[in-house]
């Protein structure tokens, strides 16, 4: 028995590899997956493994159900082999990269499924191979499949499975030489399947050779892979593809297109030719003895005669076959001496009632019971005597079990699917579903056959539905998107796939309907994340980009001026620092909402990242409408911002280039505003700027600066000058503050206002930081072991390395590879620091305090000096900012003020030290005001390591020579 159903002996039409059709959706489907993948390979990858996965199903589904009437199990094999394909595939599918559903895995985990669910799919193409004109269980086959795709899965996500790609490396020589052994797997069930191909229909066997082709050409194509999203990556995927739609079309021919053509081609032949040979035979009977005899003998049908009495008088070849007996043993009887009690009894009431009516009848009956059970369709007529008499009764009865199991088995497949079936005919009018349609449609079946398409189709009018339907008709067949209207009046969006059928009758349409409402509203979710900013809803800059080209084009050619506005808020880290970033994502859903109150008519507006928004102005006029537009954007954002509590005031710097003066594409204005925003950043903030040449020209000198900035510690570019610090009372040395220079490879010194910006602003400020913290430390040991009197040395903290949650680890390490003891360091805090998350930041302070170090505030006097926080934070220190301290003897109100904060960090136990000290004057002004320490350009400047050194041992001798007429 072959694989398939079909009778080989018969003539077989030369059948096409891939219709017109097919041929046609397969370049479609590619076409669009390669637009796809253009567009997003991860979306690209997503959608080809769910729908290859969706297809193995269905294999798995058809080659399930085809079981029983096929016999050598190679579609059996293979089709339960696609299960667990499809499983693995599944979790490949999921661990790609990009989906983040296995956090901690990298690229490894998607290969290795990968070469995993190829080597099972390979070795089940072989053991089918292998297997042809064997018998197997399917439960069996389930068995060993899930507990082998167990194991795979088991040393996959255990690591027992050979590693196949590794971060920075690539793939690894055993996922190399897995594509060329999968090519050879593929190679050897080809040679058996093209060995035994008289197992086979050609057109099965033509799909299948076609499917086993294209697996090993696929493998062939990831010979050249490269990277996850190159070019033979992609082929790969189509060429998949394209094997599992030929597995399928051989699953579909054997499984249903096959067994019903030949069922649907077998009942009309069985029909038409029963009604040939009755009209034939019956003449023959006429005519003579022998041509009945050879009628009788010959015919297929089971045929009888009975006399009035019941008793059997005529019983052909077919008859003895079925009974199990001669003639001789038949004639004369009745039905009870030959058949079970149940069966004889119904055969005798249809002869007998023949025969009282004189009325023929077509009935089906059933002869024997359980598995033996045959089910005939019997023609049962009376016999008349040249009077017209009724004499017996005859009956000619054809046996339609094989078809009786095969529409079983049709309707079992119906009932069973997934899918929502339809039948309708040419007038739209429903005559049959399945219970998948009952629930999809929410109506009974019995509401359902009392209805026709239109009643629950919401997408299409009459006349549509009846232009379809003819297409159908035409074509044979249809796939498409509609939309399905349930009884509770809810609309889904659905997928239907229509097959036309010729009936005796009229044409019959099967219409299978897939729910795809989910599968929409993902797509569209997807589709609105990867154009919208999840934070505030607004357009991403992929989005504006896109509506960007469009928008140019329309002012281009009604001559309209555009301009685009890059808007940047002023500050906005200190508030994700000292807040958190809860605050902060409030205050930028705020700011959103402001922005687009500001919006007119055919403006527009999004979120780049973080901070950052681009607004696109249109036909703005000059540029002083421009910038009274700018001026209302700083208005706007100047408004103090309540948020959870706090009142906060944040504004903005607004960069503008303008369309077409400053560039016609997007990428140029982007970059040019980009330009003009940080121009307003170093203006001052809260202001706006228009782009110039000469803001390129620095902006281009900012990048090449922060270029060089990063590779400045290893080239060894960094250098720590000392500041002396001394006590006013005594004069003696008491520290020196360690301030950073950066001595670049021309030996020009870059100024520290120039590149420690630079540096806060890319993140670098945290190991330059570190590098200055452990290198003062080193120097301060190295000064004490020289000899040098006991000093304290100052370092500054940025913002960014007090609130990292390593500060504690950094400054304990410098201390402990220089041995400088803790009482040594003094780290000086902005006021900005201390203040928004106060717990946090008072629980650094207090951990600081316990290592030994010193802390001070630095620049006090310019921020948000407060007598609250001084009492909470255990500081030693306040720096008076020498902007009050140069002109304390020239404006009394500096004085004023320098007198105040000494007075108030004594009051508070805190010493002072005032910086900016130039003259002689000062000194004695800030003896009397009885500030403790001062530091400046009367003293010394900022020195090399060395240098200092040598100034150091000079000044203790000056202090030393100065005391000792005093001790005489």
């Amino acid at each position: 028995m072959h694989t398939v159903i079909l009778d080989r002996s018969a003539p077989q039409a030369a059948t096409p590899l891939l219709s017109p059709a097919q041929m046609l959706g397969l370049v479609a489907v590619i076409g669009l997956l390669h637009l796809t993948a253009a567009y997003s390979f991860l979306l690209f990858h997503t959608l080809v493994e769910i729908l290859r996965i969706v297809v193995l199903g269905g294999i798995f589904v058809l080659a399930w159900h085809s079981r029983r009437w096929s016999a050598n199990n190679f579609l059996l094999i293979i089709g339960t082999g696609t299960l667990f394909v499809a499983g693995l595939e599944l979790l490949h599918t999921l661990s790609y990269k990009g989906l983040n559903l296995f956090p901690g895995r990298d690229a490894n985990l998607p290969t290795q499924l990968w070469i995993a669910f190829r080597y099972l799919e390979a070795a089940s193409f072989l053991f089918a191979a292998l297997a042809i004109g064997r018998s197997h269980s399917p439960h069996r086959l389930v068995l060993g499949y899930g507990f082998i795709t167990a194991a795979i899965a088991a040393a996959v996500f255990s690591g027992y499975f050979p590693d196949c790609y590794i971060e920075g490396s690539g793939l690894t020589p055993f996922k190399v030489y897995s594509e060329f052994v999968l090519i050879g797997l593929f190679g050897l069930s080809l040679a058996i399947l093209l060995a035994r191909r008289d197992h086979f229909t050609p057109h099965v066997l033509q799909l299948i050779v076609a499917a086993v082709v294209f697996g090993a050409l696929t493998e062939v194509a990831f010979t050249q892979y490269v990277g996850v999203f190159d070019y033979a990556n992609e082929v790969g995927h189509y060429l998949l593809l394209v094997s599992t739609y030929f597995l399928y079309r051989a699953m579909l021919v054997t499984g249903i297109v096959a067994p019903f053509d030949l069922l649907f081609r077998s009942l009309k032949q069985n029909e038409s030719q029963l009604e040939a040979r009755v009209a034939e035979r019956t003449r023959a009977l006429r005519e003579s003895e022998s041509l009945n005899t050879a009628f009788l003998d010959n015919s297929p049908a089971v045929i009888y005669l009975i006399d009035r009495t019941g008793r059997y008088t005529l019983a052909n070849a077919a008859f003895e076959r079925l009974a199990g007996r001669p003639k001789c043993d038949i004639l004369g009887r009745t039905p009870f001496d030959l058949w079970p009690t149940e069966t004889a009894t119904e055969l005798d009431r249809n002869n007998h009632l023949v025969i009282e009516t004189g009325v023929p009848m077509l009935i089906s009956e059933r002869l024997g019971s359980g598995i033996d059970t045959r089910f005939f369709e019997t023609s049962h007529f009376p016999l008349l005597d040249p009077s017209g008499a009724v004499v017996g009764a005859g009956g000619i009865a054809t046996d339609i079990t094989e078809h009786r199991l095969a529409e079983e088995r049709y309707g079992i497949m119906i009932r069973t699917s997934m899918d929502a079936f339809v039948l309708i005919d040419a007038a739209a009018r429903i005559l049959e579903v399945n219970d998948a349609c009952c629930t999809l449609t929410g109506y009974t079946r019995e509401e359902l056959l009392g209805l026709s398409i239109q009643d629950i189709e919401a997408a299409m009018d009459t006349q549509a539905v009846h232009r379809t339907i003819e297409h159908v008709e035409r074509e044979g067949a249809a796939r498409f998107d509609s939309v399905l209207r349930r009884k509770d009046g809810e609309q889904r969006d659905i997928e239907v796939s229509i097959q036309c059928l010729n009936h005796i009758v009229e044409a019959r349409l099967f219409c299978f309907i897939r729910d795809i409402t989910e599968r929409k509203r993902t797509m569209a979710r997807i589709d609105y994340l990867a154009h919208h900013d999840t934070l505030t809803g607004l357009p991403n800059k992929r989005l504006f980009q896109e509506k960007f080209a469009p928008l140019a084009a329309r002012a281009l050619a009604a001559q309209r001026r555009l301009a685009l506005a890059y808007v940047d808020l002023d500050n906005f880290k200190n508030v994700n620092d000292t807040l958190g970033h809860v605050v902060g994502d409030s205050l930028l859903r705020e700011v959103a909402q402001r922005l687009n109150t500001l919006l007119g008519e055919g403006d527009r507006l999004c979120r780049i990242s973080g901070d950052e928004f681009l607004l696109l102005l249109d036909n703005v006029g000059d540029q002083a409408s421009v910038a009274a537009r700018a001026g209302e954007i700083l208005s706007q954002m100047a408004t103090p911002v309540h948020v959870d509590g706090h009142e906060l005031s944040s504004t903005v710097s607004v960069g503008l280039a303008l369309f077409p003066e400053d560039g016609t594409d997007f990428d140029t204005l982007y970059k040019k505003a980009d330009t003009a925003m940080f121009q307003a950043k170093a203006a001052g903030r809260n202001v706006f700027r228009f782009f110039d040449e000469a803001m390129h020209a620095e902006a281009i000198e900012r990048i090449a600066l922060l270029a060089e900035l990063r590779g400045a510690i290893e080239r060894n570019e960094l250098r720590l000058h000392y500041q002396p610090q001394i006590d006013l009372e005594t004069g003696a040395l008491i520290g020196a503050e360690a301030l950073l220079r950066w001595e670049r490879t021309d030996q020009q010194m870059t100024p520290p206002g120039l590149f420690i910006p630079l540096a806060e602003d890319s993140g670098l400020i945290v190991p330059i930081g570190t590098w200055v913290l452990h290198e003062a430390c080193r120097e301060a040991m190295r000064w004490q072991q020289q000899g040098l009197p006991p000093m304290v040395v100052a370092v500054n903290l940025s913002a960014v390395q007090f609130h990292r949650t390593d500060l504690l680890e950094t400054v304990r390490n410098a201390l402990a590879l220089s041995g400088l003891p803790a009482a040594r360091l003094e780290l000086e805090l902005t006021e900005s620091l201390l203040i928004g998350d106060t717990d946090a930041a008072l629980d650094t302070v207090r951990q600081l305090k316990a290592l030994g170090v010193r802390l001070s505030i630095d620049d006090f006097g310019t921020g948000y000096s407060s007598l609250a926080y001084l009492k909470r934070f255990a500081v030693d220190k306040l720096k008076i900012d020498q902007s009050f301290v140069r002109s304390m003897d020239k404006e009394p109100s500096n004085a004023t003020l320098v007198r105040t904060i000494v007075q108030m960090a004594h009051n508070l136990g805190l010493k002072t030290i005032a910086e900016g000290v130039e003259h002689e004057g000062l000194i004695a002004q800030l003896r009397n005001l009885q500030c403790d320490e001062a530091q400046g350009y009367h003293f010394a400047r900022p020195m090399p390591p060395d240098a200092f050194a040598s100034w150091a041992t000079a000044f203790a001798a000056r202090i030393a020579a100065r005391r000792e007429p005093e001790n005489a």
